[in-house]
């Protein structure tokens, strides 16, 4: 045997070793939990939605549940509310979480006390928190935010009954449980900040404004990207809480009916589920595109 045939015979035999076998061992659990519970239930929601179907039996009909979704009003009314609270939703998330990471970070020796007081709110159900937000957003004077804001003598605002204000106060009560979360990955952002920055920084005579702005916050832009996709499909796929505050009409006026209420309402209450699982797939590549675009456009290379 010549000296490659020998070395090709080599390559083979160590191409998949007796190691190789035990790694696939030890990932054949979590490849068999993803394959069952997540591959298969996604091809048979999609074979579902060409179906006109109750969830038990049903009819081939192609792309028609694709097209009745497109020209339906209430379709394009949660895709709107749900683009609209998922841009509030950014603005206070990303702002509050940063704005309380940078303080929190140059507190000291109290640092860990207030991002425990900070993360508490995240711990919180997202029913108990729609409970207590109702309580505390009652529409009427007896309101505990109306009453503080007559002080100053702002007339009572309608929050969670008016369609003016519903989808903000919704943003701002999720704002209220996650910004604590985020907070957290920012803190630890903030902290892997090489310090040889800021000396020379203070070398330059810099103040803590500028450097807040031009080396802290380009340093954690890699955060900024993660926790900005993160929060965008979270908000995407919002729920819970509108179903909580608006029932699955999404009131008042439909202004909370995001797009899974939309799923929800079809595939539970109509029992379509085929028009369910066509909105459900049409929201996936919504946001996985809207994840990709948020990829390509903050998580940039660092000019520093």
């Amino acid at each position: 045997m010549s000296a490659s045939a020998s070395h090709g015979t080599a390559k083979r035999k160590t191409f998949f070793s007796s190691k190789d076998v035990v790694g696939f061992l030890f990932v054949t659990p979590l490849l068999t939990g993803l394959l069952v519970f997540h591959l298969y239930p996604i091809i048979q929601s999609f074979m579902m939605s060409l179906q006109n179907t109750n969830g038990v039996t049903g009819v081939y009909v192609g792309f028609s549940n694709y097209q009745w979704i497109f020209k339906d009003s209430q379709f394009w009314n949660s895709v709107y509310n749900t683009v609209y609270m998922t841009a509030l939703s950014l603005i206070l998330n990303v702002s509050v979480s940063f704005l309380l990471a940078s303080l929190i970070n140059s507190a000291g020796k109290t640092r860990n006390l207030f991002k425990s007081i900070y993360f508490l709110p995240n711990v919180v159900s997202t029913v108990a928190a729609s409970i207590l937000f109702t309580f505390l957003f009652y529409p009427s004077k007896s309101g505990v935010i109306n009453s503080f804001l007559a002080i100053f003598g702002i007339k009572p605002l309608q929050w969670f009954s008016g369609t003016a204000t519903s989808r903000l106060t919704i943003c701002i009560m999720g704002a209220w449980r996650s910004a604590g979360y985020y907070m957290i990955i920012f803190i630890a952002g903030l902290q892997s900040v090489p310090t040889e920055l800021y000396e020379a920084a203070d070398v330059d005579g810099v103040t803590g404004i500028k450097k807040w702005w031009y080396i802290t916050i380009p340093s954690v832009r890699p955060i900024f990207a993660f926790i900005i996709i993160m929060d965008t499909i979270s908000s995407m796929r919002r729920f819970s809480d509108v179903y909580m505050v608006g029932g699955t009409g999404g009131n008042p006026g439909g202004t909370l009916a995001t797009t899974v209420l939309f799923i929800y309402r079809n595939a539970f209450t109509g029992s379509q589920m085929g028009i369910a699982s066509a909105a459900a797939f049409v929201l996936f590549l919504f946001i996985m595109i809207l994840s990709g675009v948020n990829n390509l456009l903050i998580n940039r290379p660092n000019d520093l």
